[in-house]
């Protein structure tokens, strides 16, 4: 009898503390900090640049791998979208062989280098495609904003200089990639397509380029 009383009063303590083990919360199963809060995201990019149109056709048609830019991106909670900004560089320089230029002098023989140097300040928007905790993040990008440029035209030692700010505007293609789930680091892989308004000399119809980059960036909340 006594040994029906030990083993009843054993279960009655055991039922109760198995249950309590079995509803508490796991917090494995809780939603990643990623999607529970807004957060943001840092990324330092390089960037190789390819003229496109008139720009290419009348004053430089050489790629460029002179450029990089930095961005800070907020990422909203329970939303696909994303904003941010970023700041950047870019630098296109095509060397023509010595001819003769006619100037305000006379007639010069002279090697002519035509560079143009970027310096992008724009806001951009992001949507997503896939959630905040994907390995893989695709998105599409809309920018816009304002380019100060320095255009540099050079005729063997002597040079013609224009500089100017200008509206600068944007559309890219990309995706992130986290190194780790849940992870804080990864890379962003992006194609996009800027367009400068200037005008200026041989420049008629503005600046315009296809740009790849690949960045690495941190997230925190």
């Amino acid at each position: 009898m006594k040994k029906i009383i030990i083993a009843a009063l054993f279960l009655a303590g055991f039922f109760p503390a198995y249950a309590q083990q079995q509803e508490a919360p796991k917090l494995y199963t809780l939603p990643s900090p990623f999607e529970r809060y807004t957060h943001y995201l840092a990324t330092a990019r390089v960037v190789g640049a390819v003229p496109l149109g008139s720009f290419a056709d009348s004053y430089i048609d050489k790629s460029s791998f002179r450029n990089a830019s930095i961005s800070i991106e907020w990422v909203l909670r329970n939303s696909p979208f994303s904003i941010g900004g970023e700041i950047g560089s870019t630098y296109f320089q095509k060397r023509i062989p010595r001819t003769l230029y006619q100037n305000g002098e006379g007639t010069i023989s002279a090697v002519q280098t035509r560079t143009l140097s970027q310096y992008p300040v724009e806001l951009f928007g992001n949507y997503h495609f896939l959630p905040k905790t994907s390995l893989i993040q695709p998105y599409v990008q809309v920018s816009g904003g304002i380019s100060i440029l320095d255009n540099v035209l050079y005729y063997g030692t002597l040079s013609s200089q224009h500089q100017k700010i200008a509206p600068k505007y944007g559309i890219g293609l990309g995706s992130k990639f986290l190194f780790k789930k849940d992870g804080a680091v990864g890379v962003d892989v992006r194609v996009k397509y800027d367009g400068t308004a200037y005008k200026h000399d041989y420049i008629e119809k503005g600046v315009s380029s296809v740009n790849g980059s690949i960045g690495l960036f941190y997230r925190w909340w």
